[in-house]
Order: structure tokens, then sequence, then C-alpha cells
């Protein structure tokens, strides 16, 4: 019984990214025609063989279960990048709750160093790497200091120091 269970709550975990993408794989439709059978013992049976092979594809590797809290942590990370699959193997439904609460991150710098023609190139105490793409001021930047990155206008980021100042335009490129 506790297989069916873990069954169901993983069918309802990655339900939404196969719905999007417009069929299950055949591991969860198999488990899905289980719930049609009327007599209560041929189901379980049915549930039996069909979590049997759900457990075999999941050990394998051929079916992997992603946590929503997985599944924004990955949006975090890869905010400031463009990856237009990202909505298709995760579901449209955690792709817009969290690209609406991302139109800002706040980071901490944790270096900064100036290319030759004196634009910046900003690493993140995370590991991203952000680089200066307009003629503004970046003096404000500095090791240490906060900072906000928010999208803006036609796929482009700014870069707001949280010591005030003027704002940068920037561009992800770790």
């Amino acid at each position: 019984m506790r297989i069916v269970v873990a069954s169901l709550c993983l069918i309802a975990l990655i339900g939404p990214a196969a719905a999007q993408s417009g069929e299950a794989p055949p591991v969860l439709e198999q488990v899905h025609a289980c719930s049609a059978i009327a007599g209560d013992s041929e189901r379980l049976a049915c549930y039996d063989a069909a979590v049997s092979r759900l457990q075999a594809a999941q050990t394998s590797g051929e079916l992997v279960a992603v946590e929503r809290t997985q599944v924004q942590q990955i949006q975090r990370e890869s905010f400031g990048f463009a990856l237009p699959s990202l909505p298709r193997l995760f579901g449209g439904a955690a792709q817009g709750e969290a690209a609406a609460s991302d139109e800002a991150l706040q980071f901490e710098v944790a270096s900064v160093r100036r290319r030759a023609d004196g634009k910046a190139v900003i690493t993140m105490a995370n590991g991203q790497v952000w680089a200066q793409i307009d003629t503004g001021s970046s003096n404000r930047i500095r090791q240490g200091a906060g900072v906000t990155i928010r999208r803006a206008a036609l796929g482009s980021f700014l870069l707001v120091p949280a010591a005030g100042g003027a704002s940068l335009r920037v561009r992800r490129e770790q």
C-alpha cells in the first residue's frame, strides 16, 4: 500500500511537467490505466505491477522526479540566462510562479574586476558572473557590497547597488 501512495505522490510531482509536454511517459500511463479497473483485487494487482515498473524506471534513471523547491532553486540559479526549454521541462505553472517572484534577486559581490575598456565584471558570492554592458560608472560596486539585479525592458537586466547610486545594465556570463 505504501508503494501505491508513493507512486501517486510521484505522479503528482511530475504530472504537470508531463502534461506540459503533451503526454505522460509510458511508465506513468501504465499507472494511470490502473485506475480504470473496476475490481479491487485486479486494480491492486495492476498498481503493484505498474509501481514496480515505475520504481525500475526511477532506479535506472529513465524517470526522474523533481520537487517544486528544486525547480525553484534551479530557476533562481539560472536567473539571467535565456533557457527556453526550462518551462517545458518543469511545467508552465511552476515556471510562471518562479518568474513572477524572481523579477529581482539580491546578491553579495564576491569580486569586481575591470576590463581594458573600463567596464566591470562582477562575480557574486553564489558564483554567478555578470558583465557591465553600458558605460555608467561602476565605482560604487565593491567586494562584500549588496546588489539587486532586476529584470528590465526587452530582456535586459539592471544591477542596483544597495548603497545607492546609478544602476548598471548587465548581462549574465556565468
